[in-house]
């Protein structure tokens, strides 16, 4: 195995002072997907696996659930040093995870290595997803699993009671500004085929959330939402008049979210 560069980047262009809040979203975010991931873990075989990569681990949240699920060793990368200075933190107690700072588009380890290699809401940040599933196909022994678990298609989401201004920041347009894909889930099975991989494809949250969990939710990640609509040029009041009407439509019992991730699973190397 080789050893990575070092890069010194935050992550997704974010300022030090958003980093705290960044972080208090991915680990909602984890907690949010997990009846979505364990599962679709269990079904690759991690459990089984000797040597597992997660790429673009993050804070470390979704390599923990891994980590949990396996005997196994398990690698992670990610860009940004200071997500990995996060994840050491929380990866404190396994010790059956090595971490190390590198980029998805480079991946620093040699060919066919991993018995499974897997990334989740990673390929939506990407700067060229197709490069980085070829690497991760790379990475992985013949016959191996490379697993992308989730993947957002933000063109899919349906809210209502409607809102055209905040719902079209929210369907997308923030990630775009931020210079992600917020259409990634369509082309999942497009990337993972043209990569030369044995592809099946789902979606990863069939359940349609109760008012009381998107309830909580919102309010457990209230300021995240509040700096995006800051961010998108809402003012004050708007963001206020919004926020009134969407917990009143919750407290209604008549507000519904729905929004599509798409995963690949069982993408067997063909080499």
């Amino acid at each position: 195995m080789e050893r990575t560069r070092k890069y010194i980047r935050l992550p997704r262009g974010r300022s030090k002072d958003e980093l705290e809040m960044f972080i208090r979203k991915l680990e909602l975010q984890a907690k949010e997907t997990a009846e979505e991931r364990i599962p679709l873990y269990l079904r690759v075989g991690v459990k089984d696996a000797d040597l597992i990569l997660d790429v673009g681990c993050g804070s470390g949240m979704v390599t923990r659930d891994i980590a949990s699920l396996t005997k196994g060793e398990v690698f992670a990368i990610d860009e940004s040093e200071e997500m990995i200075k996060v994840a050491k933190d929380v990866l404190r107690d396994f010790d059956n995870v090595h971490l190390f700072v590198g980029d998805a588009h480079n991946i620093p380890f040699k060919d066919d290595t991993f018995d499974i290699t897997t990334c989740n809401l990673l390929l939506m940040w990407s700067v060229d997803p197709q490069r980085v599933v070829n690497e991760m196909k790379r990475v992985t022994k013949k016959g191996g699993i490379v697993l992308a678990s989730l993947e957002p298609d933000f063109g899919g989401k349906i809210h209502w009671p409607e809102n055209p201004k905040v719902d079209r920041i929210f369907a997308g347009e923030a990630i775009r500004k931020r210079g992600g894909d917020p259409h990634i889930g369509r082309k999942l099975r497009a990337l993972f085929v043209k990569a030369g991989l044995e592809t099946e494809v789902g979606i990863g949250n069939a359940r349609i959330w109760t008012c009381e969990e998107n309830k909580a939710y919102y309010l457990h990640a209230r300021d995240y939402y509040i700096r995006v609509l800051k961010e998108a040029g809402l003012s004050d009041e708007e963001i206020d008049q919004w926020e009134y009407e969407y917990l009143k439509s919750l407290d209604e019992g008549i507000e519904l979210n729905f929004f599509p991730t798409v995963l690949c699973d069982r993408s067997k190397t063909l080499r």
